[in-house]
């Protein structure tokens, strides 16, 4: 058994696995060679709408995945932090509704994410792929410790 994860000790990781980074890049790469294969059959050059929503669809799959490449999340006793293209932050203290989404054996392609509530109706998600950060986060949904056999990754984090 993992020994309990000190809260006093900050733990950072990134929030997907090289796996999931790996097909999400894949992903995009089919995309963009689908895109080149549907523009050469193009008589003529297509519209200036058609330009622009091309580019807008790309520049979305583009951002989701340097989301997907850049994103850590950190956890120490007082925060919940996670920083890429954009940053969250939450006080532990203030949490009203902690619920973890975690599915054993597949974290290596799904990635387990925390999504808490610190009143009202906001709520922010925090997604962990480093083994620290999730037991972390398996302490604060669940206050005990995340079975080591439930986490195996191909690849590691």
């Amino acid at each position: 058994m993992t020994p309990v994860l000190s809260e006093d000790v900050p733990l950072e990781g990134p929030a997907f696995t090289r796996v999931a980074r790996a097909l999400a890049t894949l992903a995009v790469l089919a995309v963009a060679y689908q895109a080149h294969v549907a523009w050469q059959h193009f008589d003529e050059p297509p519209d200036r709408v058609s330009l622009t929503l091309w580019g807008l669809g790309a520049l979305g799959l583009l951002y989701g995945l340097a989301h997907i490449w850049v994103t850590r999340t950190q956890v120490d006793a007082t925060h919940i932090r996670q920083k890429g293209l954009t940053a969250s932050e939450v006080e532990i203290a203030r949490l009203t509704q902690v619920k973890l989404i975690y599915i054993p054996y597949l974290t290596w392609v799904i990635a387990p994410r925390l999504v808490v509530r610190a009143g009202g109706l906001r709520t922010w998600v925090f997604h962990a792929a480093d083994r620290a950060v999730l037991q972390r986060f398996w302490q604060l949904a669940h206050d005990k410790q995340l079975p080591q056999s439930a986490h195996r990754s191909p690849s590691g984090s």
